[in-house]
Parts: structure tokens; sequence; C-alpha cells
């Protein structure tokens, strides 16, 4: 670190009342939100006395802010173009010296689980957590390579951040799309017929409003089925959350219900949709069990591209739907919908949207790969 201020905790809260915060000025206050985000926006300003009284706690470029209440541990690297301003006193700054230390290879390093275990504290029969003092971390020796080795280290991780940076961004602008497809290939201009507003070239037939049940038939429940009943086996056993495509695990077909039942078992090309939860709509591409409190829709003549039309008219309708009711198998059949005259127009839609969902699902296998193997360089190249 810097020998002359490389650490330095903010001032005490006296120096730096709300009270003293500005309208707008040209000098802010840098807060623990900076540091836990890692990003450098600011809600306060103070005028420039206070900041030339409080100099000492200032920022400059390639600083780093560490977070050192509450949520703490978090660091994140001052970018060049900040404001002037100085830190609160729930941040701690830290000064590098460039000239044997690598900045991205520290952030990194500090960012790592050994570094992190070091950091933070348990109080001694207590669950709270706390930073080590500033005047223990001080004195601490550590071993780190040589500035050749340590910028190399540092690339390749922050090369990973970037990487990382990029498939969220992929998945967001993948989630935007399916939205577009469901607000503009679903929503329909009804003067003199229906017509959704974008549409695909080879289709020019008008649409048609139907109740849900002239296309899906009887929608069937689950099986009351206490969680002390469960066995474990391989089939998918699917409940009302939110992730998992619905599976909570996968249980035994030998396993009976609240009454002593053999489980009914839902055959594979079915929707599976909770009475109360609108996140938990999936496509079941396997045989199944569920419980009493999930409602399932299969069809001998509808096939995949047919039931993700359908999911996504239901997860348009749950954005609308007033949830102080239950989504319950009669107000389902009865939803009015409006399908395309040409069946082949409903499945060609369908099958788009499983495209977009699978590249989503492979896009987000990447994000975990990429997360994977950026925890496992985190842990075994710092010592």
């Amino acid at each position: 670190m810097n020998s002359k201020d490389g650490i330095k905790r903010g001032p005490f809260g006296s120096s730096l009342k709300k009270s003293f915060f500005v309208k707008k000025s040209d000098y802010v206050v840098y807060e623990q939100q900076n540091a836990i985000y890692d990003q450098f926006s600011t809600r306060y300003f103070i005028n420039e006395v206070k900041y030339n009284e409080l100099e000492a706690f200032s920022l400059k470029p390639n600083d780093f802010i560490l977070s050192g209440s509450g949520t703490i541990g978090c660091i994140s690297l001052v970018p060049d173009n900040i404001k002037k301003g100085v830190i609160n006193q729930a941040l701690i700054r830290i000064r590098i010296n460039q000239n044997i230390t690598n900045k991205f290879f520290f952030l990194q390093w500090m960012r790592s689980s050994y570094m992190q275990r070091r950091l933070t504290q348990a109080n001694p029969g207590s669950a709270i957590t706390n930073l080590v003092p500033i005047s223990e971390i001080k004195n601490w020796k550590v071993t780190v390579p040589n500035n050749k080795i340590q910028k190399h280290i540092g690339k390749i991780l922050t090369q990973l951040d970037t990487l990382l940076s990029l498939q969220q961004r992929k998945l967001e602008l993948e989630k935007q799309l399916e939205l577009y497809v469901t607000d503009d290939l679903l929503v329909y201009e009804t003067e003199s017929k229906i017509i959704p507003k974008v549409r695909f070239n080879s289709f020019c037939q008008s649409w048609k409003k139907v109740k849900l049940k002239e296309i899906i038939g009887k929608i069937q429940s689950g099986n009351r089925l206490p969680k002390t009943n469960l066995e474990e086996g391989s089939i998918p056993y699917i409940l009302a959350q939110s992730k998992n495509n619905g599976i909570y695990m996968y249980i035994s077909k030998d396993t009976l219900d609240f009454n002593g039942n053999a489980l009914k078992l839902f055959p594979a090309d079915s929707i599976t949709f909770s009475i109360d939860n609108p996140q938990a709509i999936y496509y079941q591409p396997e045989p199944f069990y569920t419980s009493n409190i999930m409602r399932v829709i299969h069809s001998q003549h509808l096939n995949k591209f047919d039931y993700m039309f359908i999911i996504m008219n239901l997860k348009k309708y749950t954005k609308e739907f007033d949830w102080s009711r239950k989504f319950s198998g009669p107000v389902v059949s009865n939803l009015q919908v409006s399908i395309p005259g040409n069946i082949d127009e409903r499945r060609k839609i369908g099958k788009l949207i499983c495209k977009i969902q699978l590249h989503r699902l492979l896009d987000e296998k990447a994000k975990r790969e990429i997360i994977k193997l950026k925890r496992f360089l985190l842990q075994n190249l710092f010592i």
C-alpha cells in the first residue's frame, strides 16, 4: 500500500452530518452503496469549505473503497472520471503503491475468498460479522507475486469480469426480445378485424377470440402431498416455485399422497401453473407429479409450440389479474384469448418463443460456467 496514507477510514459521523449537505455543488459524498454496487453515482453534496476541511478523506482515480459496516468487505476501484468528493464513515479508502502493486491484481486479490475471510471476523458467541480492525490490517504480512505476474493475473480476471458483464447484457436483451414477442405478437387491434401488431409475412388471415377451454380442454389438478411423504426417486415433482422449471425434487413412483393413494402421473407435453404464483407457469417436457395447488393443461391435439403460445397468453393475463383471487382452473378455462385462424401461424409463434428461451437457457448456463471458473481462480490463485 501507499506508505503515507495507504488505508484510511471515513470521518466521524459528527464531521459529516446530513445538516452539512447542500442541494447542489461540485463536491459529493461517496457512500457504502458505491462499494457494494461498484458504481459511483451519488446522492449528497457538500460545499467547498466542508470539502477542504475533509480533504484528507477525498477520493482520487485508482483509489479503492471498501465497505466497512453492514454489508462489509465489498471493494471497488475508483475510475478516472469521478467527481471531487469525500468518503463517509461507512467506507474505508485504500491507496496502493502502483510501482509494486498492479491495481487490477489488487482488486481481484481483495475479492478472493482468502482475503474476504481475513477481512471479516465474527464476534465470539455472536453471529454478527465485523471488519477486522484497521490497525490489524495495516500489520498483515502477505505473499504476492512480482509485478509481471500480478499484471497477468489481473488481466485474466478482469477479462472474465468483462465477459460476465457481456453475458448478463445478452441475457437482458433476450428477455426484452421475449417481452417484445409477448407484447407485439399477442396484442391485438379490434377495429374491423383482429390482428397482432406484428406478424410473420406468410400469414394474412384474421385472428379470432375464443375461450381458452375451447383449445385446452379440461384442466386437472395434482395430489395433496405433505413434504413428510416425499421419497426420493426419478420423477419430477412440480411445485409453485419460480425457478428450475417448478421442479422441487425428484420423487419415487411409490410415493403416496395424503390419503394413501398413488399419485397421478401427468404426461410429458403439458403446462403446469400455480393458482397463486404468477411466476410458476411452465412447459413440462417429461412425465411428472404435482401438488394440489398446481393445475395441469394437457391435450392430445396440442404440441410443444401450441403450449408455448398458450403460456405466453397466460403470462400476459397474469400481469393484469387480480391476485386477491385464485388463478384457478375455471378462471383460466374462461379466459378470452385471441388466436390465429391458421394453426400454422400459432405454432410458428410458439416455435419462435422456444428458440428465444433455448438461447436464454444456453446463455444462463454459460454465465454459470464463467462464474464457476472465476470462483475457482479466486480460490486457487491467491495465498
